[in-house]
């Protein structure tokens, strides 16, 4: 983990540019469920015109006219009574995120992350943790540190997080679609806020976790 590939990651963006993918990562973005974002665009309406907007989508994409929308702000209960707060992004943005992510999970579930690194990764969790941590007491490690980053989303360095991404990814289109992403700002209360760095966007860094988006 954190070594630079030597072969790294080409034409990613070339592999967005194919109308089923799109529709692919569209209904990946269904099945997640979730209100829509800034645009008032929900995934209802959107499913009504799928086959023509999603056409649309592939357009703006090839001629790269994309361009990310700021996020909607919304805050989400936490078990210890506080809120956490939570960029929504637009349903068009979440699709080009998702297949973002579909063209770069299987390099990094392959040949980037750990292989006792469990957390948000299909296939894996709190069970697989256990096997791990079980394995580890059987091997005859006793200690378990339980520790956590407070608010990790809510402080990841933008510039940080693209550097080791350089490691990996050459497709300076793809990276520079990461950072607009990071840096869209949201909306609150009517409002434009611009994005620090390390404010939740729901970009790339919560796509890459695939989590459900606030109902």
């Amino acid at each position: 983990m954190n070594q630079e590939l030597k072969l790294k990651m080409h034409s990613i963006y070339g592999q967005l540019l194919v109308e089923r993918k799109l529709m692919e990562a569209w209904k990946q973005v269904k099945e997640n469920k979730g209100c829509g974002g800034i645009d008032g665009e929900t995934l209802e309406t959107f499913a009504e015109k799928e086959e023509e907007k999603i056409k649309k989508l592939l357009v703006t994409l090839k001629e790269k006219n994309y361009a990310p929308k700021p996020v909607k702000r919304v805050y989400i209960p936490k078990k210890n009574g506080k809120k956490r707060p939570l960029g929504i992004p637009t349903i068009e943005d979440r699709i080009v995120q998702q297949s973002v992510v579909n063209v770069i999970s299987p390099k990094f579930e392959n040949e980037i992350f750990h292989k006792w690194s469990c957390g948000y990764r299909k296939g894996l969790g709190a069970e697989r943790t256990m096997q791990i941590i079980l394995w580890n007491l059987e091997t005859e490690y006793n200690h378990i540190y339980d520790c956590d980053i407070k608010g990790f989303f809510d402080n990841i360095p933008h510039k940080k997080l693209m550097k080791i991404l350089t490691k990996y990814i050459a497709d300076g289109t793809v990276l520079d679609m990461i950072w607009k992403w990071l840096k869209a700002g949201h909306m609150e209360e009517g409002k434009y806020h611009n994005s620090e760095s390390g404010t939740p966007q729901g970009g790339l860094c919560k796509a890459l976790h695939n989590p459900p988006y606030a109902k």
